[in-house]
């Protein structure tokens, strides 16, 4: 892509934005909204006037898969791609992405860039940056020394402090020249002479900053997440596999339906939500990875290739370079107990007469071509662009992960061609789940050390096809499917199996198989550490919420309270806060956990749902008693959402705001049911019944408040009170009956 000055042809739509600068105490930001198709070099003037910058140092982007951008030709000391040929569409394609901008890298001073919305542009959008809300004004902070030579300088400014200067000169006008002591005091003296204040926001000036800046977009088709290893754009909905092509993210061989799901639908169709998970820390990961060895062996080809290798006519090595590359690139390494003797090995080799029968070199071959390790031009073979260093741990992993999300992805979602007598069976198997696929999220999800039951999984998903032949048949392609998943993934190191020999071993029974003659693979399995973080990878770039324990402690409260509605217990939850909160004041605390309490969906609820458990924590720590003020403040904003969950905790510890939001109790309790009210009748009654978490009361409470419950003026009033008549019938059909009545009154269709 190139990035063109007024293009005739406009991309339709805008990215809001919202540009944090971290470390500074109370927050600085600025909303802002630019075209989806900005170049990340006209992004970086965009901040430079949003903040006041001076475009006077080094800057550089880095994206959450540590792929960084930085302008073409200027070096940085790292590797880099070039942001003038990179769209902010291509790295931050949805809502909730994030990446870092840093400026200075003497000052360092990070921006932290959040998309808010992705949407179509409205009247007056897309043309220029527009500037549409922000916190504080930004002092001239060039060459400052950083955040904490920033708070030192406003911490002397609002105690009232004026420098002296040393010198004062008098030019022939009369007027007056003075030196400070030093830059600090020079920048102090400037603010006095401005009389700025710090807690004021000027968006009219920002404005005419951003009237100013020329923006620059990028043109081509090809708008979406990016493949920082290949630098080539990958669209949203899609992935890049180990076979260096484009997939749709649900798989497809071809001739199915023309739109795909994305993951991020699959997990809204089928209401799947993964629980946070453990992972080792990077350099475990990295050290795990070499102990794969046909994917080390494939890593050690393609540096053997480097300089280039010949080729036959039919696209292999001919014998003698193959003997070759296993030695040299040590490829007898996958198979030590046979090839590991030297002696043995040369005259093995030297018995060998083409290169078709060195089998030792067929798989790392494969998977260096289908890694992008290997890449062919004509009749010879070279390095690709997706070698890493093998010396570079972060790299070897990230190339890893790369290829086996890619993989898991290929083999577990993909759909077979059926054609003939079985083109009847494509019908259902389009409108089944991806059973393989759903098998390996249950994996990622479960408890470590836990085993998966494989036929019993299955066979629960093919529940509801009648016994058969068509059920064999499909029995028999998920086998087959799950077959080649399987070993894909224990050659990749990234799942354990235990089959039906080592479960009569281990003394525990066969899981039962399907239908007549066993039809499915009785085995259990798991995935190793490497795995999860493999398919976590594929998760996260797809959009869905795949938290890893003990990694919030830098996350925005609107992520934290996302996150751990999936914690597996209360102990974890716990420790994810406290490391969260070490990392910024209870007043602060306070006022990002408000913050992100608003909203009247689904997703929103869920987060109010684990606000007061962030919450009692904030104000345990809150000594001054700030934090409380703040909840006072929200409770009587009106701002939806927010003044409800500051209302309900302050009413929790028995301090209710006096002029809170009137039927506040109300509204919370329609609000808790939300979210189970979308999962169907049965999580909503299991709700009910177990009165579970801080979100639907237990049967009693709700009885004492059903007749009041129309008056919450919650959005979903209707839905709500129908989908709760709907629930407690079986157990309670009083109830039901006056919750019915007050579904009605408030606009209630069920």
């Amino acid at each position: 892509m190139n990035a063109q000055h007024g293009s005739a042809e406009r991309n339709s739509s805008v990215h809001q934005l919202k540009v944090q600068l971290e470390g500074v105490k109370p927050p600085v930001w600025r909303g802002l909204v630019v075209p989806s198709d900005l170049t990340l070099g006209s992004l970086h003037d965009v901040i430079q006037s949003a903040f006041g910058w001076h475009d006077a140092h080094l800057h550089v982007f880095e994206d959450r898969r540590g792929e960084r951008y930085a302008p073409p030709g200027e070096s940085i000391g790292v590797p880099a791609l070039d942001e003038e040929e990179t769209a902010l569409a291509d790295v931050l394609p949805h809502a909730g992405d994030r990446m870092d901008y840093t400026y200075d890298f003497g000052d360092d001073w990070l921006h932290r860039i959040t998309v808010e919305a992705v949407r179509p542009a409205g009247p007056g959008e897309g043309e220029l940056a527009l500037c549409t809300g922000g916190r504080r004004a930004m002092p001239p902070a060039e060459d400052l020394g950083g955040v904490w030579a920033l708070a030192e300088l406003l911490g002397r400014y609002e105690a009232g402090e004026r420098p002296r200067p040393t010198v004062v000169r008098h030019g022939g006008g009369g007027e007056e020249e003075k030196e400070y002591a030093g830059p600090h005091d020079a920048v102090l003296a400037c603010l006095y002479e401005e009389g700025f204040d710090p807690a004021a926001f000027d968006p009219a000036g920002i404005g005419r900053a951003l009237a100013g800046t020329r923006l620059r977009r990028t043109t081509g088709a090809g708008r979406g997440e990016r493949d920082g290893r290949r630098g080539r754009p990958v669209p949203p909905g899609t992935y890049r596999c180990e076979c260096g092509e484009l997939h749709p993210l649900t798989g497809d061989s071809g001739d199915g339906p023309a739109e795909e799901e994305s993951l991020s639908g699959l997990f809204e169709a089928t209401g799947l939500r993964l629980p946070a998970v453990r992972l080792p820390g990077d350099a475990e990961l990295a050290h795990a990875v070499r102990d794969v060895p046909v994917f080390m062996a494939a890593v050690r080809l393609g540096h053997w290739c480097a300089d280039g290798r010949e080729l036959t006519s039919t696209g292999v090595l001919r014998p003698e370079p193959a003997r070759q590359a296993i030695e040299e690139a040590e490829l007898w390494r996958i198979a030590p107990d046979d090839w590991g003797n030297p002696r043995d090995r040369a005259a093995r080799l030297a018995r060998i007469r083409g290169a078709g029968g060195m089998e030792l070199l067929d798989l790392p071959w494969e998977w260096a071509l289908n890694c992008g390790f290997v890449e062919v031009d004509g009749k010879r073979a070279y390095a690709g662009d997706a070698l890493p260093d093998k010396e570079d741990d972060a790299a070897l992993l990230a190339a890893w992960q790369e290829a086996v999300a890619g993989a898991a992805v290929e083999l577990s979602l993909s759909v077979p061609v059926l054609d003939g007598p079985l083109a009847a069976l494509r019908e259902l198997i389009d409108e089944a789940p991806p059973l393989v696929f759903l098998m390996l999220l249950h994996a990622y999800g479960l408890p470590d050390g836990e085993w998966l039951d494989v036929a019993r999984h299955l066979a629960d998903g093919l529940e509801g096809l009648a016994e058969g032949p068509a059920r064999e048949l499909v029995s028999l392609l998920l086998t087959e499917q799950y077959d080649s998943t399987a070993e894909t993934l224990e050659l990749f190191g990234a799942a354990e199996f235990e089959g039906d020999e080592d479960l009569v071993d281990d003394g525990v029974p066969a899981p039962p198989a399907d239908g007549p003659g066993g039809l499915l693979p009785a085995e259990r399995l798991r995935l190793t550490p490497l795995g999860r973080s493999g398919l976590r990878v594929l998760l996260v770039r797809a959009g869905v919420p795949a938290p890893v324990i003990g990694s919030l402690a830098r996350a925005d409260a609107r992520e934290l309270l996302a996150a751990l509605t999936s914690y597996p217990s209360e102990a974890d939850a716990a420790a994810e806060v406290a490391g969260w909160l070490a990392g910024r004041s209870a007043t602060d605390a306070a006022v990002q956990v408000v913050d992100a309490c608003d909203g009247t969906e689904p997703a929103d609820a869920l987060r109010r749902l684990q606000a007061p458990r962030l919450l009692a924590a904030v104000l345990a720590a809150d000594e001054p008693g700030r934090a409380k003020a703040v909840l006072r403040k929200a409770a009587v904003s009106r701002v939806t959402g927010c003044s409800h969950a500051a209302a309900s905790m302050l009413r929790r510890i028995g301090e209710p705001a006096e002029d809170g939001a009137a039927w506040g109790t109300e509204w919370m309790l329609v609000d808790g049911a939300l979210p189970f009210a979308r999962l169907g009748e049965q999580a909503l009654r299991e709700r009910l019944l177990t009165g579970s978490g801080e979100g639907v009361r237990p049967l009693g409470q709700l009885a004492e408040r059903a007749d009041d419950l129309w008056r919450a003026g919650h959005p979903h009033s209707g839905e709500v009170l129908g989908a709760l008549a709907d629930a407690v019938r079986p157990v309670d059909k009083s109830l039901a009956k006056r919750l019915r009545k007050a579904a009605y009154k408030a606009g209630g269709t069920r």
